[in-house]
């Protein structure tokens, strides 16, 4: 019962009997999977190693060669390396193995990866059981178990929050759709499921999906959640019958243009183009940035004020707060009566901008784009793959709001650049075997002025390049490869790539 898992024993007992050099916990958002790692990181003992993703990147190696020396099997990282497990591949030695955890399935299957999917990590009815218990001091009756384990299908964290913010009361026959009153359940939901999604982007892609007897399907709470966001975010003429409306109306509603990659933009666009959005105010534009990069153009006073003004008394923002979303209704209004509908809406607590208007944000679209590109590319339609990468490629005019440095505008920014390098090592990747050598070298290319470290990349280059016959080029991309690495880290290239420098001098 280790850190209130109830589900901790059979796991621990499926990672030992997995051979494989990697191994990854591939869990949904909530399923447990880091405190699962903590957890049989204590039951190992002197057998494992933790590592954090800081140490696996700087000094990776040594950490590897430390373990080896100590007799360390197990060398146990609760993050997701991502492509530093083809680094770490290399350095471990026979016997040892990396586990590690990650929302995405691991992309380098070839390395020798065995998985704990994430349908593993669902609890069983018993476990639901352990936990009510465990959580509450209380022994609920089967029936109950059973409902809560179905409403919920057995998912981790939903049920601790629930369990936790009940102490079990109302829960003997409660449903995915009660479940989501229930505010912790319902802001986990949003803010680590729904916001992770992306625009377009199907729950499945994500391994969200349940193994049932008529046939996979998406988890029940998942399901409830998108059904309310859906219901919550159509037009009120869908859901109800409402007078109608005079054709004119229809042709003033507006539409918006938001470019939040690079230098921000704001246009409104109307029947003789595209005007200039006059947000004066740097806190009412950043509140319109906010909004627009947030899963459903929408988010609470109090995730506003947290992002706007982290620093500020309450005094102080309640003399702003109010004056600066009227600043920013005007802007967007740009002088429409007030008769029209407004851009900016305020209901049950929750700032949104109008669903009913056309909202164009290139920081959605360049996520959806990419989303799209990786399923015509498993559908085996590499041409309509790189159509969508190439789109996506187009929209990235540089870091996420640039010129702005609040905090959560860097944690925003550093997730559109981990999507933009995802996207190069993609179009990279499928150029080459394209055979498109040209275009292979760009890609590469902008991926090293983004994150120059990339040894991989490097080594990427100096193929294309000894396919080109550039043997001159070859020699100075491992040359800079190896100043940068010296420079900054203090290291030489890996033993493989040296040697396949001197293959294709050779």
């Amino acid at each position: 019962m280790t850190h209130l898992l109830p589900q901790a024993a059979r796991l621990i007992a499926r990672l030992r009997a997995l051979e494989t050099p990697l191994v990854q916990v591939w869990g949904w958002p909530g399923s447990g999977r880091s405190s699962l790692l903590c957890a049989f990181l204590e039951h190992q003992g002197a057998a494992a190693d933790g590592l954090s993703l800081g140490v696996l990147a700087t000094s990776g190696r040594a950490a590897v060669e430390s373990a080896a020396s100590r007799g360390v099997r197990w060398l146990v990282v609760p993050g997701d390396p991502g492509d530093g497990v083809v680094d770490v591949a290399q350095w471990l030695r026979p016997g040892q193995q990396l586990v590690f955890a990650g929302e995405h399935r691991c992309a380098h299957p070839a390395l020798g990866v065995s998985f704990l999917a994430p349908q593993e990590l669902l609890l069983t009815a018993a476990e639901v059981a352990a936990l009510w218990e465990l959580v509450t001091g209380e022994s609920p009756s089967p029936s109950a178990v059973r409902r809560l384990w179905e409403a919920t299908d057995g998912w981790y964290r939903p049920l601790r929050l629930a369990l936790e913010a009940t102490g079990g009361a109302g829960l003997e026959a409660v449903t995915p759709e009660q479940l989501l009153d229930i505010a912790p359940v319902r802001h986990f939901l949003r803010h680590e499921v729904l916001s992770g999604l992306g625009e377009g982007i199907p729950p499945v892609g994500r391994g969200l999906w349940v193994e049932g007897t008529a046939g996979d399907r998406v988890p029940r709470l998942l399901a409830a959640g998108l059904e309310r966001d859906r219901r919550h975010r159509e037009p009120a003429a869908a859901r109800h019958t409402a007078p109608a409306v005079p054709a004119e109306a229809g042709k003033t509603r507006p539409a918006y243009v938001l470019s939040l990659l690079g230098a921000p933009s704001a246009r409104q666009r109307g029947p003789r183009g595209e005007v200039e959005i006059e947000c004066r105010l740097r806190r009412s534009f950043q509140v319109l940035a906010y909004l627009a990069s947030s899963p459903g153009l929408e988010a609470t006073r109090e995730e506003l004020i947290e992002a706007i003004w982290p620093a500020d008394g309450e005094q102080t923002i309640d003399r702003n707060f109010h004056p600066t979303l009227s600043h920013l209704r005007r802007a967007l209004e740009g002088g429409r009566g007030k008769e029209e509908m407004p851009s900016l809406l305020f209901r049950s607590g929750i700032y949104r901008l109008n669903p009913d208007f056309a909202w164009e944000v290139d920081a959605h679209d360049l996520v959806r784009r990419v989303e799209e590109g990786k399923l015509e590319k498993a559908r085996g339609d590499l041409a309509a793959a790189e159509e969508r990468w190439r789109g996506a490629w187009s929209l990235y005019r540089g870091p996420f709001l640039q010129g702005h440095y609040e905090a959560w505008v860097a944690a925003r920014r550093e997730g559109y650049q981990k999507v933009y390098l995802e996207l190069l090592r993609n179009l990279g990747e499928l150029y080459q075997r394209l055979e498109r050598v040209e275009e292979a070298v760009d890609a590469c290319r902008a991926v090293l002025v983004e994150d120059p470290l990339q040894e991989r990349v490097h080594l990427s280059l100096m193929q294309l390049y000894a396919r080109q016959g550039r043997r001159d080029m070859v020699r100075r991309q491992y040359d800079r490869l190896c100043t940068l690495l010296l420079d900054e880290l203090g290291v030489e290239p890996l033993p493989a790539t040296t040697r396949e420098f001197h293959r294709l001098m050779g």
